[in-house]
């Protein structure tokens, strides 16, 4: 079964399915409801503070109103009823839904709560597809998608396949959750809420025992089958020609890297530094080293962008060491990507830097002896053990800037060492992070232009790239363009863009005349411009606090006071926000994150729901215990083993098997 056969998914449609990871029907089903709404439960609107999200069930007691003020811009506004509450909605340039308000008829609204002195206002609403049943679900969905044709998708596809998991009825009772596909079909066709929320819990841990299982066998072959000689007088010198000093961490971290090849056991350290902590040196020395040795390295970036970042370095630090570099990209045009494949299978290349297509079939290494990823967490299980099988028990430095909290790192890792960057250069930057209500916009756009006549470069960060629910970076560009900034010269990038576009684009920025870049997330990992002092960013609670901090290191790389500025609404800033304003430590900020929302930006599992979260559901501490107990008993069973190992360099999938009915 493919999309394409799934009635109402057209083209288009499909399209922005596979553009937020969902690719085949399975997805649709591990698209679990973000929320569910009880119609039988009663609204005291009374009760409910302003800048509540709400969801509730209404009568229209108005006929519809549709409004065109100019051209592009136009509004639908409906007064319903609820609970004896008048409620006002107002849907902007969305004529649509004028067609689909009745007088008198019943909708379900879902939409952020404004109060006034007479009635509830709601901003940005969306209307829910009605369904038979007490209960109904809710997804977050691609932009364009609605929910009547999710759900119907989900049906679809729930009656053309069957599911089984690895987990036992047996093994689920015992951890106490329910087998993967009853929670499926619970979770989107709910019995009862707490079932429903149960299922998705369920679900979570199952996908999570899997992902530890996962972790567990790429990393259970420890024996050392390559031989490391002392190169370490060679390496203090290419230390000592560096035109920058070492930090102390970062010299016991190289230390410990060398101690470590050549020990007896293979190498597995994660490399955690702060943004700007100085990862990547270290990462090339210890290349340099196995290189001495006389093996290759492959270095593998989440994104393009910092793939061709990291190559440029590589090919400087490496350019007097008689030590060949080159870069694999999937980008890369044929007649380059064949030269390098017979570099690196006749080991004429020693260092390749690049994506995840440094782990294609067709790509093969003569000595591969050591494997570098950096910022792991980006990456699924799957592409990094792709990585590794091919070395044949390779060493394994893993890197991150977004530090692992002591507890996900035992659970996913055990026997993974840690090298931690705490201290930073001497050139740290001195970024300050404030809060700007939307009220005081156009003095920061004033500030925005001031700095790019002093030929200063901004960053203005957008979560997504349209958005119905919320400003967007297509939108704001195009907004800033003719607006506040016009005068400006404004770059737009984002992940949709081709290879080539994102470079025209991000060369613009960094050596050309764009001074304000408005983009989405893509600029987040290890982007290096030294001119840029200023960042903007929108929608950051749809952000967690290491992912803001990773942005917002994009400034100040050369040591500049810099400014972060978060932009909220008038309201009350969330606690979690007044926490990053004041702390500067991504360590600090890691463990805070763990504990307020989650592991979900620290796994490199499949995720729906939000990014914080597999189905919906927060992966806390009591999840991980029962997670690692689950793939201990998973682990027990050689034919599971069996069938998990068999998948570990495919597409992740905790789902054992899917057929056609």
């Amino acid at each position: 079964m493919r999309l394409e056969d799934i009635k109402g998914l057209g083209t288009k449609r499909i399209e922005k399915l596979k553009a937020s990871g969902i690719t085949d029907p399975l997805d649709i089903l591990l698209l679990f409801p973000c929320d569910y709404f009880d119609r039988r439960a009663v609204i005291d609107w009374n009760a409910l503070p302003a800048g509540s999200n709400v969801i509730f069930e209404a009568e229209q007691v108005r006929s519809p109103v549709l409004r065109h003020i100019r051209r592009g811009l136009s509004y639908v506004k409906g007064e319903f009823e609820s609970f004896g509450t008048r409620v006002v909605c107002t849907w902007f340039n969305q004529d649509y839904v004028y067609r689909r308000l009745v007088l008198g008829g019943r909708i379900i609204v879902s939409g952020k709560l404004k109060k006034t002195t007479s009635y509830a206002e709601i901003s940005a609403p969306r209307i829910i597809a009605d369904r038979d049943g007490d209960i109904v679900p809710i997804y977050k969905l691609p932009d364009g998608l609605n929910q009547k044709l999710m759900s119907e998708a989900v049906r679809t596809v729930l009656g053309s396949v069957s599911l089984k998991g690895y987990v036992s009825e047996e093994a689920a009772a015992a951890i106490g959750i329910m087998p993967v596909d009853r929670a499926i079909k619970e979770a989107h066709f709910p019995t009862d809420i707490a079932l429903a929320r149960k299922a998705a819990r369920s679900a979570a841990v199952e996908n999570l025992a899997y992902t530890l299982c996962l972790y567990r066998l790429l990393k259970s072959d420890d024996k050392r089958t390559r031989n490391y000689a002392d190169h370490t007088k060679e390496l203090a010198r290419a230390i000592a020609d560096l035109p920058f000093e070492l930090t102390r961490d970062q010299r016991s971290a190289i230390e410990e890297i060398v101690r470590e090849l050549r020990s007896d056991e293979r190498m597995n350290i994660l490399l955690q530094g702060d943004v700007g902590s100085g990862k990547t040196i270290v990462a090339f020395l210890a290349a340099y080293y196995a290189a001495l040795c006389g093996y290759q390295t492959a270095l593998m970036a989440p994104t393009e962008i910092l793939a061709r970042q990291h190559y440029a370095k590589a090919r400087e630090f490496f350019a007097d060491k008689n030590i060949s570099v080159a870069c694999l990209t999937g980008s890369t045009n044929a007649k380059e990507r064949s030269a390098i494949l017979d570099g690196l299978s006749d080991g004429s290349i020693t260092v390749a830097v690049g994506t995840h297509a440094l782990t294609g079939k067709n790509v093969r290494f003569r000595d591969l002896g050591l494997t570098v990823t950096d910022e792991q967490h980006r990456f699924g299980v799957c592409q990094r053990g792709s990585l590794e099988n091919k070395a044949g028990n390779a060493d394994n430095l893993v890197m991150s800037a977004t530090p692992i909290p002591r507890t996900l790192a035992l659970s996913l890792y055990g026997k993974l060492k840690t090298a931690d960057l705490r201290q930073k250069p001497s050139s740290e930057s001195c970024i300050m992070t404030a809060i700007v209500p939307e009220s005081k916009l156009n003095a920061m756009y004033g500030y925005i232009a001031d700095k790019a006549r002093s030929r200063e470069k901004t960053y203005i960060v957008c979560p997504r790239i349209d958005s119905e629910d919320g400003i967007s970076a297509s939108a704001l560009y195009a907004e800033l363009s003719r607006g506040a900034l016009r005068g400006v010269k404004v770059g737009l990038l984002h992940g949709r863009m081709s290879a080539a576009e994102k470079e025209t684009a991000m060369n613009a920025f960094a050596f050309g005349d764009t001074s304000v870049l408005v983009c989405t997330t893509v600029v987040e990992v290890g982007i290096d411009v030294g001119a840029a002092t200023t960042m903007a960013i929108f929608g950051a609670d749809r952000l967690g606090l290491s992912q803001l901090h990773q942005l917002r290191g994009r400034i100040g790389r050369r040591g500049q006071k810099s400014y972060c500025f978060i932009v909220q609404g008038d309201g009350e800033v969330p606690e979690r926000l007044r926490f990053l304003c004041g702390c500067s430590d991504g360590f600090a900020l890691a463990e805070y994150d763990f504990d307020s929302r989650g592991a979900g930006d620290f796994l490199g599992t499949r995720q729906h729901g939000t990014a914080e979260t597999f189905a919906g559901v927060k992966i806390d501490a009591d999840m991980l215990r029962s997670a690692d107990k689950l793939s201990s008993l998973l682990l027990a069973d050689p034919d599971t083993v069996k069938a998990i190992a068999s998948k570990a360099d495919g597409r992740e999938e905790f789902i054992r098997s899917l057929s056609l009915n």
